[in-house]
């Protein structure tokens, strides 16, 4: 696995990893973390040493949100704003475009490439969608969300709001919430809940506030409204994999099928959805073999 950082300005250096599939005809993985993760939290995925990596056959990038894992974000003079939904998609954009110019990457978008978002970064991947340049649309063969945040504004009491952002505020404090909350004990492993623990107590103060108060609120359907009509005017139809956990209480099914997967049918996207039975909202961790059936599942044959 190959260690990298991009600067997108003085304060903000996007870290990101990459394998290289020996020999592969499929597209570049690009894997977005949620609230509380990193790009080790897709370590199943991606690590050639997981028995459920991808790394095999597919390319794989995994990033770190700026303020998450080792990515840096503005301080000075800088507010939560600065870590919403478009800025960090926009980083994503900037990052894109850098790998697809430089030599030693170029061909790793051969075959296209795929975004996967989950939870928070699966909003984040519908704004990079919608904001792309039209080469990156071009290559841009499908999208799959896991347990996805809707796109538009989610707005908590002030309560539930205060208690979220204590969340990851210490190591026992991210324990309690991800074996009571996020998933239960018995479906992770204790590397997992490891990475998570390091992923959620290392975040950049400005980055864990910028969901709560901004990225969550944020209405990103007029962006989405603009790409739909790119779209159709082009004649494609954008395919989407979405996958819900069955006992997911942060993004439930019921809402995730109506907020996310009919918004997008609505729109003309061509959308596959399935609800993973006994699975809470780390998807990743707790089903790899759903996240690659939805891979499977936009995947464009011939491509």
């Amino acid at each position: 696995m190959e260690s990298h950082f991009f600067d997108v300005s003085p304060e903000t250096k996007i870290h990101y990893n990459i394998t290289r599939a020996s020999s592969s005809p499929s597209p570049l993985l690009v894997f977005i973390h949620y609230w509380g993760g990193s790009s080790m939290t897709w370590h199943k995925q991606t690590s050639p040493t997981s028995p459920h990596s991808l790394s095999k056959a597919y390319n794989t990038l995994s990033v770190d949100l700026r303020g998450w894992g080792q990515s840096t974000g503005p301080t000075e003079g800088a507010t939560a704003r600065d870590y919403s939904i478009l800025h960090m998609a926009s980083d994503i954009v900037a990052l894109l475009t850098h790998l697809t110019t430089s030599p030693p990457t170029t061909t790793l978008f051969k075959h296209g490439l795929i975004l996967i978002g989950h939870s928070m970064g699966a909003k984040v991947a519908l704004a990079t969608l919608s904001t792309l340049p039209t080469n990156l649309l071009t290559l841009t063969t499908g999208l799959v969300l896991l347990a996805p945040a809707p796109p538009t504004p989610l707005i908590l009491p002030p309560e539930m709001a205060s208690q979220q952002r204590l969340a990851y505020s210490t190591p026992s404090s991210v324990h309690w919430t991800i074996t009571n909350v996020l998933s239960s004990a018995s479906s992770l492993s204790d590397t997992d809940i490891k990475t998570i623990t390091a992923s959620s107590t290392s975040a950049h103060p400005l980055a864990r506030d910028g969901w709560i108060l901004h990225g969550m609120q944020d209405d990103i359907t007029p962006e989405i409204d603009a790409l739909s009509a790119q779209l159709q005017l082009t004649g494609r139809r954008m395919r989407v994999s979405v996958l819900a956990g069955e006992l997911d209480v942060v993004e439930q099914k019921e809402r995730v099928e109506r907020e996310v997967v009919q918004m997008l049918r609505n729109r003309g996207f061509e959308v596959r959805f399935e609800v993973l039975t006994g699975v809470r909202h780390l998807i990743p961790l707790e089903s790899p073999e759903g996240v690659v059936r939805g891979i499977e599942g936009v995947q464009v044959s011939g491509r």
